[in-house]
């Protein structure tokens, strides 16, 4: 267990270590491209997406799922290769277009790997600190490659995207690594079509499934608020340098997050409940603050969230059937994805109208809301607490 695990921490640091990532919307720009070519081209990857999650959470319920993970990185590595030899408007859209697929393929295809691997030996009890720790290894590799990135940009786009290639290319051959372990209970005996329909129906029709992927899509798309964090700073009256540190500390107080998530597994669910109640109201007084020192609120709210979403996306996992696994897990992250949207077009046109603070302020009152909303209507049910 202990060389699967190093190999897991490993495939997890080398999907986030992408030199391209901090820089991609600059090299956009500098290509030529307008801001309606930059959304489209955003829009292009956000939609692939969102449109694939479900179905590739049927293809790694029917095939292996470390042989999905590794398809996948090679296909945002394909798109990274476009980038680098079609720097233009329809080059970056298709290569968007299969970072998208990459995505769909990999987010609930690894939450089910590592719920199986570990119910493979006994250990599924540790799926929360398993996971809790893959996404602080993450983080620690997002800073790492941002730090990269300020080294090799001096020698051109193209050697950030050479050095982005090489990180999916390890990533491909990671997850060839890992034990054989098929997809526990796979429904082998249905198609396509009715594997899907099967996912579907159990994480609508189960309440307990169905009260847990709201309330995780609900976290994460307000986790998902990280997008205007440097928009907050610099409101608070930072320069350039210092809003780069504060993106920095709240990525190490998230790693810090997942990584100590799991002592808090055995907590009642009216615990986050009331952590996510206290989130929205600590937005709130950064806010109405606004100052330097409110971006203290930032990483605050973000580790806060990054330990409900370790907690309860182990409670999910242990909910879903082990034959559509997969299958209802993509369903959660197609749930978060409809809600990240929401939020997005609910904060830009309240930005555009109010101001970012009234914003900022509004959306902290809708997390506390949803927290306190959550706190009167008691645990979930179905023994989600367990």
């Amino acid at each position: 267990m202990t060389g699967f695990l190093a190999r897991l921490y490993a495939f997890k640091a080398a999907d986030a270590f992408i030199l391209i990532y901090p820089l991609y919307a600059v090299m956009f720009v500098e290509a030529g491209l307008n801001p309606a070519q930059v959304a489209l081209a955003l829009a292009v990857w956000s939609v692939s997406a969102f449109v694939l999650e479900i179905p590739a959470g049927v293809v790694a319920d029917r095939l292996p799922r470390r042989v999905v993970l590794a398809w996948a990185q090679v296909a945002r590595l394909a798109g990274y290769g476009l980038w680098m030899a079609y720097p233009h408007f329809w080059g970056f859209v298709g290569g968007f277009l299969l970072w998208g697929v990459k995505s769909a393929f990999t987010s609930g295809t690894f939450e089910a790997l590592v719920y199986d691997e570990l119910a493979a030996t006994g250990r599924q009890g540790d799926y929360a600190r398993v996971i809790g720790r893959a996404d602080a290894v993450q983080f620690i590799a997002i800073l790492a490659a941002s730090g990269a990135a300020a080294l090799v940009i001096p020698f051109g786009y193209r050697a950030v995207l050479a050095a982005s290639l090489a990180a999916c290319a390890a990533a491909a051959v990671l997850p060839l690594t890992f034990p054989k372990v098929l997809p526990a209970g796979a429904a082998a005996h249905l198609d396509y079509l009715q594997h899907l329909k099967l996912g579907v129906r159990q994480a609508a029709g189960d309440r307990r499934i169905l009260d847990l992927v709201v309330f995780i899509a609900l976290m994460l798309a307000f986790g998902a608020m990280d997008e205007f964090w440097s928009i907050f700073a610099a409101q608070a009256g930072l320069g350039k340098p210092a809003i780069a540190l504060v993106i920095g500390a709240i990525s190490a107080g998230q790693a810090a997050a997942a990584w100590l998530a799991h002592r808090a597994a055995r907590l009642p669910a009216r615990a986050f409940y009331a952590l996510a109640a206290a989130n929205g109201l600590v937005l709130l007084a950064g806010a109405a603050v606004l100052r330097p020192a409110a971006v203290v609120a930032l990483i605050v709210f973000t580790a806060g969230f990054k330990v409900i979403d370790t907690v309860f996306e182990a409670r999910l996992q242990a909910a879903i059937p082990d034959e559509t696994r997969a299958t209802v897990a993509s369903v959660k992250g197609f749930a978060t994805q409809l809600a990240v949207t929401g939020l997005f077009l609910g904060f830009g046109p309240l930005a555009a109208h109010w101001g970012y603070r009234a914003a900022f302020l509004a959306f902290g009152a809708a997390v506390a809301a949803v927290g306190g909303l959550y706190l009167i209507r008691g645990p979930l049910r179905a023994k989600a607490d367990t």
